[in-house]
């Protein structure tokens, strides 16, 4: 396994991917938002991160989230989301940011479904992070989750597809709740189209206190 060294001579700041992680998008991703390739073939993390510390004076990066408007959370959705377009409304929104740029999104409402709106139940509705940053999704669940138990709710649920790992909502601690039928929003009575997957999907939860 080979390791990459990207960095950004704007912040002075650095992020290591794996060889498998590195794909033709994530490259074209790093380079649009201000990323040059430092070394491309090191042999470890520990050797990567120490090139780019002692040899050339970089700091690791660190995502850190920041307060967003919802309109610009949904013109972030609409250009890198790959299978949604931005929710209707939202009680909040939080970014992630490299230092520089926004390269993540997460936003926060009411549940979708009537049978979960019992007014303590706060659903993220969606959350869009580049590839190349997809370590701080756990990041800005966090956020939310803090957010939520500051003003009072019980419980923070969010939906994915069934082909979809489940690993950023293990690793913030949610819990697998049951399969949903998904479904269409369209009726003979109230014709839609819908611009979402109508598939079934996994419902996870966190309760919190």
């Amino acid at each position: 396994m080979w390791y990459w060294i990207f960095y950004k001579e704007k912040t002075k700041r650095y992020l290591i991917l794996k060889d498998d992680q590195v794909t033709g998008e994530v490259r074209w991703e790093l380079h649009k938002d201000g990323y040059s390739v430092l070394w491309d073939s090191a042999r470890s993390y520990k050797s990567a991160s120490q090139e780019a510390e002692s040899s050339y004076n970089l700091k690791p990066l660190r995502l850190e989230t920041k307060p967003i408007s919802y309109r610009d959370a949904c013109n972030f959705v609409n250009e890198f989301h790959r299978h949604h377009i931005p929710p209707q409304g939202n009680k909040f929104s939080v970014s992630l940011n490299d230092g520089e740029l926004t390269v993540g999104v997460i936003i926060a409402g009411r549940p979708v479904s009537r049978f979960m709106d019992d007014g303590m139940t706060l659903e993220v509705t969606r959350c869009c992070v580049k590839e190349a940053y997809k370590n701080g999704i756990s990041k800005l669940y966090s956020a939310v989750f803090q957010i939520a138990k500051a003003m009072g709710y019980k419980r923070v649920i969010t939906y994915t597809l069934t082909e979809e790992s489940g690993t950023s909502m293990r690793a913030s601690n949610f819990q697998l709740t049951r399969l949903s039928n998904g479904g269409s929003w369209n009726s003979k009575s109230r014709i839609r189209i819908d611009k979402h997957p109508t598939g079934e999907k996994y419902l996870w939860t966190k309760q919190i206190g």
